[in-house]
């Protein structure tokens, strides 16, 4: 992989990524242990994840992953498969301080599935922000990566434990590795 040196710590969403479950697992990734003492953050966060609507920064998902890159966590989160159109980035894609991620093809052309940006949104105080995310883009599409139970035993790549699968999830891990 990209990274094959990394220790990766998992912290399960689904089946019920509710916005509740999602901010526990971030909040966990700022302190593993649990015991008040963020020094012992992990490095990066890598999420793909999302809503099916396009989110805004304000959002309490969006606002839990500012607060773990406020703490020293790099966060680092796909955009969501809802292009081509524009304005389609769904939360948490749309934090502030998260390194965004969208998907391109082997030429180095924005996959047709990957959301785009601008962001906007209006604040409570009634003003409309915008913010120009994903903030970089890498190969997310026909990814050969491991397969889970029977899924998708119709795209199998390398030998029957593998699939090409695509999607603005397969780009982040890369960008998480990096």
């Amino acid at each position: 992989g990209v990274a094959p040196d990394a220790k990766i710590y998992a912290y399960k969403v689904f089946p019920n990524a509710y916005d509740s479950v999602i901010i526990s697992a971030i909040e966990r990734a700022i302190d593993p242990n649990q015991d008040g003492n963020f020094s012992d953050h992990l490095d990066v966060i890598s999420m793909s994840l999302g809503s099916v609507a396009p989110g805004n920064p304000d959002d309490v998902v969006s606002k839990a992953v500012d607060n773990a890159v406020s703490a020293g966590v790099v966060a680092v989160i796909a955009v969501g498969n809802a292009g081509p159109s524009e304005e389609t980035i769904s939360s948490p894609g749309t934090s502030r301080k998260a390194i965004s991620v969208g998907a391109t093809n082997k030429y180095d052309s924005i996959a047709g599935f990957s959301s785009r940006g601008p962001v906007i949104w209006t604040d409570s105080e009634g003003n409309e922000n915008i913010i120009i995310n994903p903030d970089i883009s890498a190969t997310g599409v026909d990814i050969c990566a491991a397969r889970w139970d029977s899924a998708w035993i119709d795209r199998q790549c390398l030998d029957d434990k593998h699939i090409a699968i695509s999607g603005t999830s397969m780009a982040t891990p890369h960008v998480s590795g990096m």
